[in-house]
């Protein structure tokens, strides 16, 4: 699967530059027909899978994509702490992960993984049900010069929910490596998404001028099953 797949759940801070949140984001394809077993086999082994405080594991659909991507489901794991997020995924291993995965491959058609981290978030919520991504392909050279464009759009405009800037830094393809996310409190938030008004209009013409050196690829939105 191609890395603009990659939808990405994230903590945020409110209205201030927010720590570091590091992720690590399993992308799964799986038929309808099969669905409801994943779920059920993702819900039982991680609501019993001991893990720290400050991780959060958040298992997702992704029904709003482009018809090239094939993605269905995604498991996000973020953490503050870079160590703690590492621990965790070092601790799925076992008898009970061999289970887990030995029973997944009978219904999951294909999968890969992906982590990074956030850069610059905004917004206190972050229980919204519905997050977007927006993918794009930055030079290294100037994403500090995304992420500043970013941050002077973002103290222009009202966003209801949170919203965030990160870096994918494993599991990068084809030049995509950075992504903006956004999420949702209902299905009409996300309906609305945009400038409401004049001045946020000339907000995001002067953003999209500002990051005209990058390539933006697709968007993708994800609706949450349960957090863990």
């Amino acid at each position: 699967m191609k890395n603009t797949l990659l939808l990405f759940t994230l903590l945020f801070s409110s209205f201030l530059f927010s720590q570091n949140v590091f992720w690590y984001d399993v992308i799964l394809e799986v038929d309808s027909k099969d669905a409801a077993t994943v779920v059920g086999l993702v819900d039982n082994f991680y609501s019993n899978h001991k893990k720290g405080a400050d991780v959060t594991v958040k298992f997702s659909s992704i029904p709003l994509k482009g018809s090239s991507e094939k993605a269905t489901h995604i498991i996000s794991i973020t953490s503050e702490s870079s160590k703690s997020l590492a621990d965790f995924r070092n601790s799925l291993s076992g008898s009970d992960w061999d289970l887990y995965l030995t029973k997944m491959s009978n219904y999951v058609k294909n999968s890969r993984a992906s982590a990074g981290k956030d850069l610059y978030s905004v917004g206190a919520d972050n229980s919204n049900p519905i997050g977007q991504a927006w993918v794009f392909k930055v030079e290294n050279s100037n994403l500090n010069s995304f992420v500043g464009a970013f941050s002077k759009l973002i103290k222009s405009i009202n966003f209801d929910g949170s919203v965030g800037v990160g870096q994918v830094i494993h599991g990068a393809e084809n030049g995509v490596n950075t992504y903006i996310y956004g999420t949702y409190s209902d299905l009409n938030s996300a309906f609305n998404f945009g400038p409401k008004n004049d001045l946020e209009a000339k907000a995001f013409s002067e953003f999209s001028e500002s990051i005209k050196g990058s390539v933006f690829t697709q968007t993708n939105t994800r609706v949450l099953i349960k957090t863990y």
